[in-house]
């Protein structure tokens, strides 16, 4: 194609003469190549010129070129001038007909010199030889305009275009139908590109040429093309948006309305130029009468009927009250007669779609069941799967919008119509979804009869799904049917479903005021729950756990607080009971999911782990006083094991609480098993909680340890007091337990407390303990030595020990009672200095006992045993606050012993 096409447009212009002959072979062979191509283009639609080869448009040219050489070399004559200019026009015509400028130019370059050598000849012709070659000379300017247009040279084009004019007293009917044609392409083409203003321009050059021609002159085809010329003429004109254009367009089509009548072409004109006009001022009334027209005139066919859906749902858009008017009368008057039940589904959905935009009335979806009832009488069968969805998604919509504004009644009307005959092909999930909402409805009207009439009536598939069972919950408690409660609670819990159909019915019952029946729906639920545990399903996939037992506890420690049995009672007991197991089974749980690091993230998150932890806490300290002391130890251990699970990388702030919350669970749990322990009559028992009274002591030492340098002053004297009463308690745990290696322990770790107090609870525990003299000897006197050094000493209580430990170690160890007098002595002395004194009568007791000791030593001839005892005695007699007395009686009664010499 490509060397073709060079070789064409590369022909000479100027071939050097040659003898007559040869320009009559040249002419022969371009005749014959011309004819040729005009037979083979016989085999192609001539109507589309896109379907002729290329190779053919190409051999025309080349067939034109030879002749016009043909021309150059033999006789010009006008007859040869005349024959090459139609041969020429025709080649040029395929050319632009098949887009090709450049081919174009080559012929039309050829013909410019015939149209000079036409106008030198035509004085030696008769007019009638001047008017065809007048006309042909216009029609050569008719396609130079043509080729101008298709090079974008609009300018060139106009002026071509004037050229030819100027010949139009010669135009012929072809002619003008040639130039209407080129100037119609050029206009639909400049309206395509949305250049109204000069699509405007070149299509009213059309129109006039026809119009100025005698009708009854023009061919079958110009009739058409003159229709085509309007159309696109108004468009174009209402494309420019004045009110001269419009004027001008309204009256074209009045023109074509009275030549042509309803026809569709006409129809669709009217109502592009309706809807030209401003929104405001748009004729609603009028676009539903051309619409009504449409309906009666036009042929139906599958392009149609989408049409004119088209434009109803345009006109809807202006007044849905008028374009269901416009459907209804189509689907009565065509589209049920056409018997095609996709057009029938198509009408109805649209028709549903356009309710949505109207304002609720009765007279809706009365209008709606007509239309449905008309269907069904003049259509076998109901509507289609996907057709069904659609249009009851549709009324889904009025239903939800009817129920949300309260009018239930009204809604209800919409959900019978959503569950009509025509829509037998609905899916059972469906119909149960409208069922139910008719169920809300019900509800929401207190009908209760008309809740179990519908609930009746559905399948029983429908029946068993948790939403409807959720609902009938709800009808069930309204009228205490308490069977049909906790038989829809069973099917809402065997279910797989979202939990938030359980909570939901432990939330309707406490908005109804029956806690109890709102507590036996948890209760029930933690049993299902617990069943499918036992079936090896994981509990997860029923319920979502931590909500389940949040639920169950608050509406537990709700029906305790409101309770009118008395604390202590069994009722009070069992409930308490129940609390406890409720948060030890959370504990459980979370047990349970930390194998699984994102389940114990997911389910057991930090604020499920705040609200249980925070709570179980609140219950035991709140209630300590009250309940039995195993139910506070139960709730404080919980609380201690929450705290346990929460996540390592704590923010500061969190830390700290959750630090402080522990400590507090400790000393709480430490307290109440030494409550339990004293209380205990099973000895196995009370060791077995004085052995974990240890372990929370323990702990709470050791969380203390951990931020000894960041409390203040205050918290941190509390907690040292709370320290100091759990180690009294550890002492005497240790005691009953008869860990007497642990003693001396447990009181070096009390001088960090810095409290007396705790020293007078050990000297009792273990002066009451039934612990081996040396054991008790040694541990009193450690702590003895340990009160002495707080500056807080109570000096008459430790003097009273003093005495009791001088006492039992005067029985049994005589060398260790005669270190407590050094001792005594040495403190003595010390308290001379204070305010507070060592007791005198204490004093007294120990001095007399000690002298009286050494008057046994004497006895026995332990003579030098007998002289330390002895002064031992009077220096501790020395301090005496009695003068002296006491010293100078014992002195008296030593100088009166007979000494051997």
């Amino acid at each position: 194609f490509e060397k073709i096409q060079k070789t064409i447009l590369t022909f000479p212009s100027n071939l050097i003469p040659s003898t007559g002959p040869k320009g009559e072979e040249i002419d022969g062979k371009g005749t014959t190549l011309w004819n040729l191509c005009t037979r083979l283009r016989r085999n192609y639609d001539l109507d589309n010129p896109q379907d002729v080869p290329l190779v053919l448009l190409m051999a025309r040219v080349f067939a034109f070129l030879l002749l016009d050489c043909a021309l150059e070399n033999g006789e010009n004559t006008t007859a040869n001038l005349v024959r090459l200019m139609k041969v020429g026009m025709k080649a040029a015509k395929n050319c632009i007909d098949r887009k090709q400028p450049d081919l174009s130019l080559k012929v039309l370059e050829k013909l410019g010199k015939y149209e000079l050598l036409l106008l030198k000849s035509d004085g030696q012709f008769r007019s009638g030889d001047n008017e065809i070659h007048e006309r042909l000379i216009a029609e050569y300017y008719v396609l130079r305009t043509a080729l101008a247009w298709q090079q974008d040279q609009l300018n060139v084009a106009d002026y071509m275009f004037n050229k030819s004019m100027s010949s139009k007293h010669f135009f012929n009917a072809s002619t003008a139908e040639s130039l209407a044609d080129v100037l119609y392409e050029m206009g639909r083409d400049l309206l395509g590109k949305r250049q109204y203003t000069m699509a405007a321009k070149w299509l009213e050059r059309a129109h006039t040429v026809l119009v100025e021609q005698e009708l009854d002159r023009l061919s079958m085809d110009a009739s058409e093309l003159r229709m085509s010329i309007m159309e696109s003429l108004i468009r174009a004109l209402l494309g420019l948006q004045d009110k001269e254009s419009t004027d001008k367009a309204q009256s074209l089509v009045d023109l074509l309305q009275n030549e042509v009548g309803d026809k569709l072409i006409v129809l669709l004109l009217r109502l592009e130029l309706i809807s030209a006009s401003a929104d405001e001022s748009f004729n609603s009334t009028s676009y539903c009468d051309v619409l009504q027209r449409m309906t009666r005139t036009m042929v139906l066919t599958e392009s149609n009927f989408k049409l004119i859906m088209h434009h109803i749902r345009k006109l809807a858009d202006k007044s849905s009250n008028l374009a269901s008017k416009v459907l209804d009368e189509l689907l009565k008057l065509r589209v049920l007669e056409a018997e095609k039940t996709e057009w029938v589904e198509k009408v109805i959905i649209t028709r549903l779609w356009m309710i949505n935009s109207q304002k609720e009335t009765s007279e809706i979806p009365s209008a709606i069941k007509e239309v449905f009832s008309t269907v069904l009488e003049n259509q076998s069968g109901s509507f289609s799967s996907a057709a069904t969805l659609a249009a009851q998604t549709l009324l889904w919509k009025r239903i939800e919008s009817n129920y949300t504004q309260g009018q239930y009644e009204v809604a209800e009307e919409w959900c019978r119509l959503a569950m009509h005959r025509i829509f037998d092909k609905s899916g059972e999930m469906n119909m149960a979804r409208i069922s139910r909402k008719l169920l809300l409805c019900s509800l929401a009207r207190q009908d209760i009869s008309s809740a179990r009439d519908i609930f009746g009536s559905m399948p029983e598939a429908s029946k068993n799904e948790p939403m409807t069972r959720f609902l009938m919950y709800k009808v069930a408690i309204r009228s205490e049917d308490t069977d049909l409660a906790a038989e829809c609670l069973r099917v809402i819990g065997s279910s797989s479903k979202d939990p938030t159909l359980l909570y939901a019915c432990v939330l309707d019952a406490q908005q109804i005021g029956n806690r109890h029946l709102a507590l036996a729906a948890l209760q029930l639920v933690l049993e299902v729950q617990g069943t499918f545990e036992n079936q090896g399903t994981g509990s997860s996939c029923v319920v979502h756990m931590p909500a389940l037992l949040r639920s169950t506890i608050s509406l537990t420690s709700a029906v305790l607080d409101g309770s009118k049995h008395a604390e202590g009672s069994p009722e009070a007991e069992a409930n308490v009971d129940k609390l406890c197991k409720l948060f030890e089974g959370a504990v459980n749980e979370i047990k349970k999911t930390c194998s699984s690091v994102q389940a114990s993230e997911t389910i057991w998150t930090v604020l499920e782990l705040e609200w249980f932890s925070k709570n179980s806490y609140n219950l035991a300290i709140k209630n300590l006083a009250i309940w039995n002391p195993k139910h506070s130890l139960r709730m404080l251990l919980c609380c201690i094991a929450f705290i346990d699970q929460y996540p390592k990388e704590m923010d500061e702030s969190t830390s700290n609480d959750l630090w402080l919350r522990k400590m507090f669970c400790e000393f709480s749990s430490a307290t109440a098993l030494v409550a339990l322990a004293r209380g205990e009559d099973i000895v196995e028992t009370q060791l077995q909680n004085y052995l974990s009274l240890r372990k929370h002591v323990r702990s709470f030492d050791g969380l203390l340890q951990e931020k000894p340098e960041s409390l203040e002053e205050g918290p941190k004297h509390d907690l040292l007091q709370k320290l100091a009463v759990l180690f009294g308690f550890d002492f005497e745990a240790v005691c009953q337990l008869k860990s007497w290696d642990c003693l001396g322990d447990v009181i070096l770790k009390a001088v960090y407390c810095n409290q007396p107090r705790v020293y007078e609870i050990m000297a009792d525990c273990i002066l009451c303990s039934q612990a081996p003299t040396q054991v008790l000897v040694t541990n009193l006197k450690k702590i003895i030595n340990g009160a002495w050094s707080l500056e807080s000493l109570d000096s008459t209580k430790l003097a009273k020990y003093m005495r009791c430990l001088f006492q039992i170690a005067l029985t049994d160890s005589p060398h260790i009672a005669e270190q407590l007098l050094d001792q005594i002595h040495s403190m003595a002395e010390e308290a001379s200095q204070t305010v507070q004194p060592y007791p005198t009568e204490e004093l007294e007791w120990i001095a007399a006992r000690a002298f009286n000791h050494a008057v046994d030593l004497y006895c026995s001839d332990q003579d030098e045993a007998c002289r330390n005892w002895a002064g031992k005695a009077f220096n501790i007699a020395h301090f005496c606050d009695d003068g002296g007395a006491l010293e100078r009686v014992l002195q008296s009664k030593f100088l009166g012993l007979k000494w051997d010499a």
